[in-house]
């Protein structure tokens, strides 16, 4: 059953959100622990432009770091007890009308792939989109 408040995993990047998955159902998040997993992988064959892009491994070593990492959330099971953490100036649990344009504007100009939209994609697997 859908909890009352927004439940949703929202990223930020120097406090400007990035990406925003909403839970549509009971089969989404959280119905048990999550992980945050960071990984660098070569998708330049299906995830950039059907492969305009290529890696070039002339740069690798390819080494990501995250500095002044935060994760908040809501322990899995807590239920309706546990009010998530907001990434909204006005702490109601969504975002300002500034954060959601702002949002639009790093999509429109740096988001390259997305696996939702993608109709090569089998979406029966994720339910999120």
């Amino acid at each position: 059953m859908l909890q009352s408040f927004d439940i949703t995993c929202r990223f930020f990047v120097d406090d400007v959100p990035i990406r925003r998955y909403p839970r549509k159902s009971d089969n989404t998040f959280p119905i048990r622990p999550m992980y945050v997993y960071g990984s660098i992988w070569d998708a330049s064959s299906w995830a950039t432009e059907n492969g305009r892009y290529k890696a070039n491994y002339g740069y690798q070593p390819f080494v990501a770091r995250y500095s002044n990492f935060k994760l908040e959330g809501c322990a899995a099971g807590s239920g309706q007890s546990c009010s998530p953490p907001s990434g909204s100036p006005s702490n109601d649990g969504g975002l300002s009308r500034q954060q959601v344009a702002a949002m639009q504007w790093v999509q429109r100009n740096y988001k390259v792939y997305d696996y939702c939209s993608d109709p090569k994609r089998d979406h029966s697997l994720t339910p999120e989109c």
